[in-house]
């Protein structure tokens, strides 16, 4: 996994929390972040309550609010508004009386709207709450009211990979099924998609034969491989690939798996390298369909989807040896 393996991870894991699982994860978070840009980022103990204040970083007088709502009240903008202006006012009531050093420079209200964007704020609700807010106790500071977006573009300033492993470790990220690596849910999803798009084509075309796809693989590969007694098989999926194709195309729009394909065919590569040390030929290709197999349930109805699955990759010449050079 790369930097941004990790990153994604994270912040996918953290839309998936409430209340003070989300709290307790973001403070980890910003405290990952600021400890990589040495600054001391405090969290307040919760025993007794945290006086509005869930974390602040000592030097900067920036203090954070985190909020994750677990049942609506009215709706989700206004619930936000609501919950802004009573930290804030609470927030500002305790630095009145000397807390945190009596001083602020900036609130950041961190808010998990799950896969929604904030709210729009078309009345200007924020900056109107803390203009009375700042008049009613004294303070000048700015504010940002933000979503996991904002934990997001922190985390891509850390350019140390161990920090965000450590990170990973921390929040247990690790036994959440990270978006970008290859896990059994995406080859589920992504058999099942192949599958089910060759259903189609196949309900599309009833009475005439499956023959649109222009791509075939030169002869002389299948010879070098050894692949004779598949031939047929192999030649039959080429001339209908289209259907892998459409499966790609539709499965890459999901912006968690950006590179899903690309992360299933690497895997199905490096199954490829370790068997081919000890199988050729119709056993390798064999081992391949088993190996990809190994991660559905009801593996007989899935063999086809599998076949496709590698004859493409085989096509692109990303597995199996290819062509012999021609003599000069």
């Amino acid at each position: 996994m790369d930097k941004y393996d990790y990153i994604n991870a994270i912040t996918s894991f953290l839309r998936g929390h409430t209340a003070s699982n989300f709290q307790f994860c973001v403070k980890e978070v910003l405290k990952a972040f600021y400890d990589y840009k040495k600054k001391n980022f405090i969290m307040p103990d919760s025993y007794g309550g945290d006086y509005k204040n869930d974390g602040w970083v000592k030097q900067d007088a920036v203090f954070y609010q985190i909020y994750s709502p677990t049942r609506l009240k009215t709706s989700l903008k206004k619930d936000i508004q609501n919950k802004f202006c009573d930290d804030l006012d609470g927030l500002l009531t305790n630095l009145k009386k000397g807390n945190w050093n009596g001083q602020i420079n900036k609130f950041i209200f961190v808010v998990n709207t799950f896969d929604n964007n904030l709210p729009p704020d078309n009345d200007n609700f924020f900056e109107v709450c803390v203009k009375s807010l700042s008049q009613k106790y004294g303070f000048k500071f700015t504010h940002e009211v933000v979503n996991v977006d904002y934990l997001f573009d922190l985390l891509c300033e850390v350019n140390d990979i161990h920090k965000l492993e450590i990170l990973s470790a921390k929040l247990n990220v690790r036994n959440y099924p990270d978006p970008n690596a290859i896990t059994e849910k995406i080859m589920v999803d992504f058999v099942e998609e192949v599958s089910g798009r060759i259903i189609e084509k196949f309900f599309k075309n009833a009475g005439k034969p499956l023959n649109e796809y222009t791509r075939i693989s030169t002869p002389e590969k299948i010879s070098i491989n050894s692949l004779e007694n598949k031939r047929a098989e192999i030649e039959n999926v080429l001339l209908n690939l289209d259907v892998v194709d459409s499966a790609v195309s539709n499965i890459n729009q999901d912006i968690l798996f950006t590179d899903k394909f690309n992360r299933v065919k690497e895997h199905i590569i490096n199954m490829y390298k370790n068997a081919r040390e000890n199988f050729k030929g119709d056993e390798l290709y064999e081992k391949l369909i088993s190996g990809i197999l190994e991660y559905v349930e009801n593996s007989e109805s899935k063999e086809i989807p599998a076949k496709f699955l590698v004859i493409y990759i085989f096509d692109k010449c990303d597995i199996f040896e290819k062509e012999k050079s021609e003599s000069l």
